[in-house]
């Protein structure tokens, strides 16, 4: 088959030209974003992966070249036009679990920091206040209480990490999982606010998540909580997080999806700056850790993204079932 390849790394380049060299199928690879304007011939399918949005005019520009596939390489869809897609018959498929593990340490990763005051160790360090560097004392995850909202592959493997440590886990999903290894403690969202140290988010950036953590929920957790969000960008109502935090209210946040991410990834690539207000007052905090969305980013993922998205197009020009096929209900 042949295959053009959006949105590529380098990162991803040898495990793409391992594929063609195994398979012998012809793969067209660029670091360009997929538009109407990139996209000039002809192919099987395409693989992409990229967090500005996918417009309707990229899927007319696929039904007049004859391409019916799009095989995301991340999980994310909240950035798919699929009433375009099904208007364009253009079927879409994703990853729906890269590595779960990779996102889950990256969690525990924020949690760590944030509970042992990195953020404002450091600062006093490069401040050259080495007295005032020894005096945040830190908390512990395994005497505190973790609000896993989500428990789906990511939020159970959370789970299990938390476990490790000796954490008390509550969680919210309203089809928690039945996995008997897994301790946690099924409550309401609420009651996860109201008593959880740290409350870490895991669940898609469908339109019923909008600004989960809003002014009203973030009143309702606990002085001093931790909030942790490696899920979605719309998952966060940011000012509301940036007027807890003023307050004292919060007392640290780990951000891998930024709210604003799309529109500022398209300024960066239009004018070749990333300036957002906002994201400047949370990277000045030292009890905000910020990350541009790399939670996923391991060995393993990359590989794991790459391959799985070739072999769903391998099913869809088969004809057989694609197991990750996303439609506009799924999404």
């Amino acid at each position: 088959m042949k295959v053009l390849a959006y949105g590529v790394r380098g990162d991803e380049q040898p495990y793409l030209d391992q594929w063609a060299q195994q398979t012998g199928d012809t793969l067209v690879t660029t670091s360009s974003y997929l538009s109407a304007a990139t996209l000039t011939q002809p192919a099987d399918g395409i693989s992409c992966f990229q967090t500005v949005p996918y417009a309707p005019s990229v899927f007319a520009q696929m039904q007049r070249l004859g391409i019916r596939y799009l095989a995301l390489r991340n999980t994310g869809t909240d950035n798919v036009d699929f009433e375009a897609a099904v208007h364009y018959g253009i079927r879409v498929s994703n990853v729906p679990a890269y590595s779960p593990a990779a996102i889950a340490e990256f969690a525990l990763l924020d949690m760590l920091y944030l509970l042992r005051q990195t953020g404002a160790v450091q600062a006093a360090l490069h401040a050259n206040d080495y007295a005032g560097a020894g005096t945040h004392i830190g908390r512990e995850l395994g005497e505190s209480t973790v609000g896993v909202i989500g428990t789906g592959r990511i939020g159970q493997a959370l789970i299990r990490i938390l476990n490790g440590f000796g954490a008390k886990v509550l969680a919210f999903d309203p089809h928690p999982p039945t996995d008997p290894s897994l301790v946690y403690t099924p409550v309401t969202f609420a009651t996860l606010l109201q008593h959880s140290d740290i409350v870490s988010l895991h669940v898609p950036g469908i339109p019923a998540n909008h600004h989960l953590i809003d002014a009203a929920a973030l009143a309702q957790m606990k002085p001093g909580a931790l909030l942790i969000n490696t899920g979605r960008p719309n998952l966060l109502d940011t000012p509301a997080v940036l007027a807890s935090l003023a307050k004292g209210r919060l007392g640290g946040v780990g951000i891998d999806t930024y709210e604003n991410e799309t529109s500022d990834l398209l300024a960066l690539a239009n004018r070749g700056h990333f300036n957002d207000p906002q994201w400047q007052a949370l990277l000045a905090l030292p009890n905000v850790i910020l990350s541009p969305h790399i939670a996923y980013y391991t060995q393993t993922a990359v590989r794991n993204m790459v391959e799985q998205s070739l072999t769903n197009l391998q099913s869809f020009l088969a004809g057989v079932p694609c197991a990750a096929e996303i439609t506009a209900t799924d999404a």
